[in-house]
């Protein structure tokens, strides 16, 4: 027997026990449908912008140059997306849900990557531009510390709205538990990841708000704190692993 999606299927205890599972998750969504297929062409469509929306195909030596000089900030922003397209499909592989309110998250989440894409290219290039001391090239150019704040807060808000539709899937996925008939470990560690996106937004919020009100010397802090993010995304699933092995 294969997992379906279905409007919240009832799933019972005979039927889970011949489910793989993968990270403590029962796959109940391992079959692709069609929303699926709409966000991860949606998701590549974005990668394609992030490639060839600011420059043509090289013609000569210097431009091949110059765009070998931009892989860093692709690479970058291809991170960035991957994250949040991994999250979605982890998440319907975990649950395999597809309701009203799911369905309208992700079209939201398509929504809201297609116009992230551009304030994410710009933060990437300024930042390994900076860091290169202008070895690596930006397609762009800054004249005030407020263009700078205005390109943070673009970024953040799109960071903090798709951190947003992530916690609500996995808010939904919760509320479902008993159709879903979701173990006491898999609650946990849903529980976990809906913890990890709550704090992707406040250091959303956090970004917007250093952006705006920051001295001019200290508004790149905007962009350096979601490195620590990185660290800080760790904690809930710690502590969620500490839970389960104690049951």
């Amino acid at each position: 027997m294969t997992a379906q999606h279905t409007d919240v299927r009832n799933w019972s205890k005979s039927e889970l026990e011949l489910l793989i599972q993968e990270n403590g998750f029962r796959m109940r969504g391992i079959d692709v449908t069609r929303l699926e297929t709409f966000v991860d062409a949606a998701f590549a469509f974005v990668l394609t912008l992030l490639v060839i929306s600011f420059d043509e195909l090289p013609s000569s030596y210097e431009e091949i140059v110059s765009a070998i000089k931009q892989i860093p900030a692709f690479g970058a922003s291809f991170a960035v997306l991957m994250m949040f397209w991994i999250e979605h499909r982890n998440w319907s592989r975990r649950f395999g849900l597809e309701n009203k309110r799911t369905i309208t998250l992700s079209l939201l989440l398509i929504f809201v990557v297609l116009v992230y894409v551009y304030p994410l290219r710009m933060i990437f290039e300024g930042l390994f531009s900076q860091i290169s001391n202008g070895f690596l090239p930006t397609s762009y150019q800054i004249d005030t510390y407020q263009d700078i704040r205005m390109i943070f807060v673009f970024y953040s808000v799109g960071f903090l709205a798709m951190s947003t539709i992530i916690t609500l899937i996995y808010v939904e996925a919760l509320k479902q538990k008993v159709p879903l008939m979701l173990s006491t470990s898999e609650q946990i560690l849903v529980k976990a990841q809906i913890q990890r996106h709550s704090i992707s937004i406040l250091f959303g919020i956090l970004s917007i708000l250093i952006a705006y009100f920051s001295p001019d010397e200290f508004v790149v802090l905007a962009g350096y704190i979601y490195f620590v993010l990185l660290l800080v995304m760790r904690v809930p699933g710690f502590f969620a692993q500490k839970r389960i092995k104690k049951l």
